[in-house]
């Protein structure tokens, strides 16, 4: 169809041209009544092709195809198109069609010869010789007028002696910022000012000036506007159709951006609107309900064969055979694919396709189609992906993203995305490759993180657990949403789609921690018990690994300097607590304990530290171990006195069992171990007299020859130390704490191997590393273990609330442990450890002796599982009460 092809509708076919062109007789018949024949030729724009006739004025439905320079009846005009009669001949005869063609075909009979001349030119053009159809008529009317009636003309004022003002009067548009009119054009007063964009209706005066009449007090004068202030409008306004090519289009009140804007139109509308000036076209509008001329701006339309760029809104959208769409679906494209395309009316674009390599024509709905990318969903499918700072792999990387990752971003030409990320807190525009994104979700491998990692039948951790993958296993998966990814599990014999939290699988196979639960554990040359042995380790031994299958774990060693892979029995290692490190039913010493300490510590990270707070008279390290992640704290000692080392074995096992039972998340005598780990921490000492326990286990083979002879003195002439107490330079530790140290009972008054409380109190090594890790601390309960008799000291010098408080927590403590308590005199022999903390913190400490009683030696190793079964919850009732102790404390301070 060409007046749609040609996509510019010409509205200078208007009535006057035909009718004035035509013999005067036919308008006195017109006007008898008697309306003679008024016949006009069809031309196509070019030579040969056919001109649709249609049904209704506003239809797009064809009645026939009339051949190019044929001649019809015109029966009525209006103003795009006209009714006209064509007899069409055929085999049986002849036969009239009565429908609408578009005014652009129509040429005058009168000039239809010499129209036939003209198109045949090279540089002919429709358009050119049409205006000078109308300007022909124009003239002819306008001499007419002035025959008849006598033109107008305005004096200049009467202020002003000059030249006179032309007949014709003009529209025009202000330019300026702020345009005067002046009484004259001396510029000696100003009437009246305008700004940019004001209309005003003017007549030329001179070169330099236009005459506009102004109103000043309800009266009109004319006044002198400068030529420069103002553009005039075009002459004659053509009446056009376009579109708009920005979105929003505005209409506003004035030809000024900085006015009110009437109405605004989204991108691809279609728009009917008259020229105005080089850079306004003028438009009316409805506003509330009535009419209002407005401006457009020129360059925010377009013709209606501009080509309109915009993006595909859903997935997918279709191009149709016809506007409709229940029509033929001639395409189908992509959410944010980029399409081009033509306004054709208020619902429908136009667009070109190919189908079979054939170009058809077909049409988008508007609602599919808009002018602002939509925002699109996708995977990086590369690891990494880039975001990129523009339009170029080789530029700078704004962020990185791992395979299968979702990502958002809107379509920006052919080959890029752009990408919106934060960059310093701030939000940055960026872009991404075609290649580097996809739709689907690509299939990722990656491996159990989690001792247990679930693939769930739906996306919540409380939903079924479908299958179960061990820490280290590969799996394959694809992502699904920000915390879950999909997996296809087989349940039955029968595929299965689950989902798998992000947190419990990586990209990376984890390293994995065990500990080797043999006393001597292999790391053989194959996954084969038979192979041969690379490397051998002791019991207790740190290993790291990775999962290789369910039986064996894959672990890489140094054989002759050189690395090897080997493999490790799945058997043969274990968590943390699928071991023990502590052997407390044996001879336990400060070396044992050394070790035993950083084993713990590895084993549990997360609950365990320790440092060294002091160093012993022959430079031992004083180990002080923590448990637990809360602020209120408990302290717990042992091996004040050299043959009571069993109190060490029963810090060091209370240490491990209490670990183990957190991470297994069970309770120990109803204690809730996790609660109270979490909430408070134990602080251990377990060895206070590393140098006594040494000399009472080993003997003087343990210390320099340069001492032996000063420590038989102190051991009363003898050589066997199994009745040794005191420190290295035979101080009783349990003897130097100030309270009470002046009226101690029975000091011996020199160093010895019991029973010396030295020449000042606090004044051995060790007592200071104790009072050191007390002072920073600063315990709610301490308990000093020691042995033996199987009795609870727990009072020094209390009185009123504070003796009351300690007695409950004691018959408490007495009676998790069968142990009895004992109730001292008003002048109890002090200088032990609780004596000095309860005396001077005003806190509750107890004294357990564990044991059944022997005599200046240690208890033996079999005592033990009796002191464990007696003791194992203290330290969770001690730490839980020092909970309740230091709230209602801190509550109290403020």
């Amino acid at each position: 169809m060409f007046w749609r092809f040609k996509g510019i509708i010409i509205y200078f076919i208007i009535f006057v041209v035909i009718f004035q062109l035509l013999p005067q007789s036919t308008f006195a018949q017109e006007a008898s009544g008697q309306r003679e024949k008024e016949e006009v030729v069809l031309f196509s724009q070019e030579p040969d092709l056919e001109i649709e006739m249609f049904k209704e004025s506003l239809s797009d439905e064809v009645l026939v195809n009339i051949p190019d320079d044929t001649l019809v009846e015109l029966i009525e005009t209006e103003e795009n198109v006209s009714l006209i009669r064509y007899f069409q001949e055929s085999s049986e005869g002849q036969v009239e069609w009565t429908g609408y063609v578009q005014n652009l075909h129509i040429i005058p009979s009168d000039n239809a010869q010499e129209f036939r001349q003209l198109r045949l030119e090279p540089e002919f053009d429709l358009e050119n010789y049409q205006k000078s159809l109308i300007r022909e008529s124009v003239s002819t009317k306008e001499e007419e007028k002035q025959v008849s009636t006598p033109g107008m003309m305005k004096e200049a004022p009467e202020t002003f002696s000059g030249p006179s003002a032309t007949e014709d009067v003009f529209n025009g548009v202000v330019i300026a910022k702020k345009t005067n009119v002046y009484i004259n054009p001396n510029k000696s007063q100003i009437l009246k000012s305008y700004n940019k964009g004001d209309i005003l209706t003017y007549r030329k005066f001179d070169s330099n000036w236009h005459i506009t009449d102004v109103t000043i007090n309800g009266k009109t004068q004319p006044g002198f506007i400068r030529i420069d202030d103002i553009e005039t409008a075009v002459v004659p306004q053509k009446k056009l159709k376009g579109v708009a090519i920005k979105s929003p289009v505005h209409v506003y009140s004035t030809a000024s951006t900085g006015s009110k804007v009437l109405k605004s139109y989204e991108y691809g509308a279609i728009l009917s609107y008259k020229t105005f000036t080089d850079g306004w076209n003028e438009m009316t509008v409805q506003v509330d309900g009535k009419s209002q001329t407005g401006y457009v701006q020129t360059a925010d339309v377009g013709d209606l064969k501009t080509k309109l760029k915009g993006y595909a809104l859903f997935d997918p959208v279709y191009v149709h055979s016809r506007t409709d769409k229940k029509s033929t679906k001639l395409k189908k494209y992509k959410k944010g694919s980029i399409l081009q395309y033509r306004a054709y009316n208020t619902d429908w674009f136009q667009v070109d396709v190919v189908i079979n390599g054939k170009n058809q024509t077909g049409f988008i709905h508007k609602n599919d189609v808009n002018n602002n990318p939509p925002l699109l969903s996708g995977y990086a499918f590369k690891s990494p992906t880039y975001v990129f700072g523009s339009r170029n792999k080789s530029g700078s990387k704004l962020k990185t993203y791992k395979k299968g990752d979702i990502l958002k971003y809107r379509p920006f030409d052919s080959n890029w995305y752009t990408a919106t990320v934060k960059i310093g807190g701030k939000d940055k525009t960026g872009y991404i490759h075609k290649n580097d994104v996809t739709e689907k979700p690509p299939l990722l491998t990656g491996y159990a993180l989690k001792d247990s990692s679930f693939v769930y039948g739906s996306t919540s951790k409380n939903g079924k657990k479908l299958k179960t993958y061990r820490k280290g296993q590969s799996l394959k998966y694809r992502s699904y949403n920000s915390s879950w990814y999909t997996a296809t599990v087989k349940i039955g014999g029968k595929p299965r789609t689950g989902y798998i939290h992000k947190n419990d699988v990586g990209e990376k196979p984890p390293v994995l921690k065990g500990f080797a639960k043999n006393a001597s554990t292999y790391i053989y040359s194959k996954p084969d018990r038979k192979s041969s042995k690379l490397k051998k380790y002791k019991k207790g031994h740190q290993l790291n690994y990775y999962y290789h299958n369910s039986s064996w774990y894959k672990a890489t060693v140094v054989v002759k300097g050189k690395s090897r892979t080997g493999y490790i029995h799945a058997k043969d290692v274990g968590k943390a607590t699928d071991i023990s490190f502590v052997n407390p039913k044996k001879v336990y010493s400060y070396n044992q304990m050394a070790a035993d300490i950083k084993s713990l510590q590895k084993a549990y990270p997360d609950l365990i530290k320790y440092k060294v707070v002091g160093k012993s008279e022959y430079g031992r390290n004083i180990y002080a171990v923590s448990l637990g992640k809360g602020k209120p704290t408990t302290f717990i000692n042992g091996s004040h006195h050299a043959r009571e080392w069993l109190t060490t074995n029963l810090n060091m096992y209370m240490l491990e069992e209490y670990s183990k039972a957190y991470h297994k998340k069970k309770k120990i005598k109803g204690y809730d171990v996790r609660k109270i780990l979490n909430e408070t921490t134990i602080w251990f000492v377990p060895m206070v007299n590393p140098d006594g326990v040494t000399l009472q286990q080993q003997g003087l083979k343990a210390f320099p020859k340069s001492t032996h002879a000063s420590f038989i003195v102190m051991n009363n002439g003898s050589t066997n130390f199994k009745r040794w107490k005191a420190n290295g330079k035979g101080v009783d530790l349990n003897r130097q704490y100030d309270a009470g140290w002046k009226t101690i009972k029975g000091n011996p008054g020199r160093p010895s191997y019991k029973n010396y409380k030295g020449k000042a109190p606090a004044t051995a090594s060790e007592v200071k590393a104790v009072l050191k890790l007390e002072a920073e601390t600063r315990p709610e309960i301490a308990v000093a273990y020691h042995s033996s008799g199987k009795i609870l000291y727990w009072n020094y010098k209390q009185k009123g609330a504070g003796y009351k408080r300690d007695h409950a927590y004691a018959k408490t403590i007495g009676k998790m442990t069968g142990y009895r308590l004992i109730y001292p005199g008003p002048n109890p022999s002090g200088g032990g450890f609780t004596d000095w903390f309860i005396q001077k913190r005003k806190r509750p400490g107890f004294t357990p002796e564990i044991s059944r009683y022997v005599i200046e030696t240690n208890p033996p190793v079999s005592e033990f599982s009796g002191a464990w079964k007696e003791n194992q919850a203290v330290g969770l009732y001690v730490a839980q009460e020092s909970a309740k102790l230091y709230k209602a404390r801190t509550k109290k301070k403020k």
